[in-house]
């Protein structure tokens, strides 16, 4: 039994060892993360679409193309892939995944960071009123 956990630690090691050619891991603080986060606006306008258009939007470009105060929201969003998943009519999430940082040091380096930024926002219905969870990882 001991030798299998030493073989398989031994294995481990060297997946780990090899893998480096392809994976990095920043270290990201508090500060950073919460400086990349969307910005309040943005999710105030998708809840302010929900509301107007009496449904969420299906994606990015359904989002903008209802008007300027839509497409405003979105220039310098930080993050080139977003998606909206409609849970039903009073609960959706948005994430965003994909930061133009990460993009440019992919292309650079042509390693993957395994720390990147991204994260989800959880819209939903509580007391009449709609309410977003913004989480980072």
């Amino acid at each position: 039994m001991k030798f299998l956990k030493v073989i398989f630690t031994f294995l481990l090691l060297v997946l780990i060892v090899s893998s480096c050619r392809y994976f990095f891991y920043t270290p990201r603080s508090k500060s950073n993360i919460h400086r990349e986060q969307p910005s309040l606006l943005l999710l105030e306008k998708i809840v302010e679409f929900r509301l107007e258009n009496l449904g969420w939007p299906t994606s990015k470009e359904d989002f903008m193309n209802k008007g300027i105060k839509y497409q405003k929201v979105f220039e310098g969003f930080p993050y080139n892939y977003t998606e909206f998943k409609r849970i039903d009519s009073n609960k959706m999430i948005f994430y965003f995944t994909d930061h133009i940082k990460d993009s440019d040091n992919y292309y650079e380096t042509g390693k993957i960071n395994l720390n990147s930024y991204n994260g989800r926002v959880t819209f939903y219905k509580d007391s009449n009123k709609f309410i977003w969870k913004l989480k980072m990882r």
